[in-house]
């Protein structure tokens, strides 16, 4: 009798054991594959400007532009530039657009800083979407410039000015997601088309957008 006990109840730890470990390399399991599945998907986009970079006045969701980008804008353009972690993808863009930008931020860390791109001002915000010191304010403008509702990492706004339909010059931008381009020369040839576009935009309503 004793041994069946016995028997029965290494049995019962070993069960219990099984359970508890297939619950804890479930989450890790399907926490990886998430992310693996959402970032392949964006890194097998090649995205190019006639699909890409159509600017908008329409925030993603709907909302106004935070305050933190309108003060932003008193001085130049901004340029968002979003990442997280197990992203593919985002490690390809990484190296391009802190060239581009000469900036230095930490992979996983968010980082802002106040940079130029052709002697220009340009607010660069690093907005690392798992860095738990991340503002709600930073991270909630994920959804707000997700223009084409991809909801994919990595993702790139570039903010500007225009005269909008209201008869005021208003915060205007556009969304890149994904992996685009061959090559880290390319790409930084890419945003710098891109950032000129936006300069020209800043230059011709900057007057209007200070009164």
């Amino acid at each position: 009798m004793k041994k069946l006990f016995t028997v029965q109840i290494s049995l019962l730890l070993v069960v219990s054991v099984t359970f508890v470990g297939m619950l804890y390399y479930t989450d890790i399991y399907e926490k990886t594959q998430g992310g693996i599945v959402e970032v392949l998907c964006l890194s097998c986009i090649k995205l190019y400007p006639k699909t890409s970079t159509d600017f908008t006045f329409e925030t993603g969701t709907g909302e106004p532009h935070p305050d933190f980008i309108w003060d932003s804008l008193r001085e130049g353009p901004v340029f968002l530039h979003y990442s997280e972690d197990a992203c593919a993808a985002c490690d390809v863009m990484f190296p391009s657009v802190t060239e581009f930008l000469q900036v230095n931020p930490i992979k996983d860390k968010s980082y802002y800083k106040l940079t130029s791109v052709n002697d220009r001002p340009v607010h660069y915000y690093y907005i690392y979407l798992d860095d738990e010191a991340t503002s709600e304010e930073w991270l909630h403008t994920f959804d707000i410039y997700d223009k084409d509702h991809i909801h994919g990492l990595p993702m790139f706004s570039v903010i500007t000015i225009n005269y909008a339909h209201s008869g005021l010059i208003e915060p205007y931008f556009t969304t890149l997601y994904g992996q685009f381009k061959d090559n880290d020369e390319q790409r930084i040839e890419f945003f710098n088309n891109l950032m000129d576009e936006a300069f020209v935009l800043y230059d011709e309503n900057l007057p209007g957008f200070l009164d």
